[in-house]
């Protein structure tokens, strides 16, 4: 069954030398699509430009250093990747959509030796340096081809699958961006768990992963486990989301297999005809990031005749809980449960065990899971860890089958009236209403109850409401879909929900906007 392997990683690896090693040179490795291009790429073409690349930065770092990446996703993106994994480097990737001062935080805690730019970032990668005073080298990401041309190839280092092999930030949804360290094992544990999601997988499919590669999500919900596996995948992110292009994107490269987050689907049901949905060759479809709930369920289920894989991940360690269609049956609105070979308990405020079903408590993973990090950039893993755990600082609740229903962060449960509320289970309550685009809900002080509930909502286009009457609807809603002792009682109507660049609601903005108001 697929993740019985999942413990089973050798004494010796490199994730490079996984990507890479195909018997068919002529095998598919990816697609790269493009307004201007389609380019196929092939395992002797990835395998020959990946080991030239190495034979350079052989040149230039030593095993440990870090090589940053700050562009679009191109194929330039991938062959640097594999080739800093193969010299023993640790992968820096930053994302393309930082402004100044997160690209500034990221290189100061990150120090790389090296940092490849597209021709958008470059100059403010080099104003970055120049402010902070750090002497690494930049080179544009289009000289990669010229530079492979003058390279002698390098097959690679011997590895040992604990030593460093990337490090990611990360959203900074609440606050300052972490810095994560994870190791080379990490791609065999990941492989083995997206396998177990979307079973059964075979060479005739095609996975497309539409994150961004400056994130977690963007290479490990599609591209590396696709290269761990020989499945070709396409790398194509439009510079703005456009639900048609997508769309017609799946229909015509053929897309089997496809990871959106939740915000990206409800675009898409937002604007695109539904006859336009019908007959897609997607089977398998992914989501995470943010809770999808259960109207978004109901809906790919409806048109595209498919259950949603939904799953809980985070950066420091994931997938954590996972929905797999061919194993158990997906239930609407739920993360599913772990994946074979992971131990997930939850805690309750006394930090002890939970077992009966629908007790909120904190999602917790065993220590030597190796989906998990390596530890925080400079802080280990600080107050993480107990008793053996890793505490995720994500709260869940279990039913009576055993599936899991993710509550939110820590910080985003709140008790009004003596009773516990997830925010993030409001926020799916009023996005179930057909009208709302987006809404975010916020805590404030109150004397009398401890906390009352503030929405902030981003109406659909031709759409409006007297204030009382919006309050009205809002509030029987959340009653109805969570509680009778939840009223809300303050609704504001905002142009825009602020988000991180992965698309997650950004809690410390909110946090200015609700203080400004």
């Amino acid at each position: 069954m697929a993740g019985s392997q999942m413990l089973k990683i050798p004494y010796f690896y490199n994730m490079g030398r996984d990507m890479l090693s195909c018997k068919d040179d002529n095998k598919l490795a990816f697609v790269f699509l493009d307004s201007e291009k389609k380019l196929e790429v092939k395992y002797s073409q990835l395998r020959e430009f990946s080991q030239k690349l190495a034979g350079f930065l052989k040149s230039k770092i030593k095993p440990k250093d870090r090589v940053a990446i700050v562009s679009r996703v191109v194929p330039e993106v991938v062959f640097i990747h594999i080739a800093t994994y193969l010299v023993g480097g640790v992968v820096m990737p930053i994302s393309h959509l930082l402004g100044t001062e997160l690209l500034k935080s990221r290189i100061k805690k990150g120090l790389p030796k090296i940092i490849f730019a597209d021709d958008e970032n470059e100059e403010k990668v080099r104003e970055v340096l120049k402010d902070l005073g750090i002497p690494a080298e930049v080179v544009n990401i289009f000289r990669v081809e010229e530079i492979v041309k003058q390279s002698k190839s390098f097959s690679g280092e011997r590895t040992f699958f604990d030593d460093p092999a990337i490090l990611l930030f990360t959203s900074g949804s609440e606050g300052t961006a972490k810095g994560v360290l994870h190791a080379h094992r990490i791609l065999i544990a990941r492989t083995e768990i997206f396998s177990y999601m979307c079973f059964p997988l075979s060479e005739r499919d095609f996975i497309w992963d539409i994150a961004d590669w400056g994130w977690m999500a963007g290479m490990f919900y599609g591209p590396y486990p696709a290269m761990r596996l020989k499945i070709p995948f396409l790398l194509f992110r439009p510079k703005k989301f456009d639900p048609d292009i997508v769309v017609r994107v799946i229909k015509d490269m053929g897309v089997t297999t496809a990871f959106f987050p939740p915000s990206a689907l409800r675009q898409i049901r937002a604007s695109v005809p539904e006859k336009e949905l019908y007959g897609l060759p997607i089977k398998k479809l992914l989501s995470a990031g943010e809770s999808a709930g259960k109207d978004l369920h109901e809906w790919v289920k409806e048109v595209l005749k498919i259950p949603l894989i939904e799953f809980y991940s985070q950066t420091e360690a994931g997938p954590i809980l996972v929905n797999a269609p061919s194993f158990f049956p997906v239930k609407d609105g739920s993360v599913g449960k772990p994946p074979p070979g992971l131990k997930v308990v939850l805690l309750d405020d006394n930090l002890h065990e939970l077992q009966e079903p629908g007790k909120e408590g904190e999602i917790c993973i065993t220590v030597f899971s190796p989906i998990l990090m390596l530890g925080y950039l400079d802080e280990g893993f600080g107050d993480k860890l107990y008793n053996g755990l890793y505490r995720t600082g994500d709260f869940a609740r279990r039913d009576e089958d055993g599936y899991f229903f993710y509550l939110g962060r820590k910080d985003n449960i709140i008790k009004v009236s003596g009773y516990r509320i997830s925010l993030e289970e409001v926020e799916r309550a009023v996005l179930s209403l057909n009208f709302v685009e987006g809404c975010a809900a916020f805590p404030k002080k109150d004397d009398i109850r401890g906390n009352v509930i503030k929405i902030f909502i981003k109406l659909k286009g031709g759409f409006s409401f007297t204030e009382n009457n919006l309050q009205k609807i809002i509030s029987d809603r959340v009653s109805k879909l969570i509680g009778p002792h939840i009223r809300i009682k303050d609704v504001e109507v905002v142009h825009h929900i602020p988000l991180t660049p992965t698309g997650k609601i950004n809690r410390a903005e909110l946090k200015k906007l609700a203080e400004t108001n």
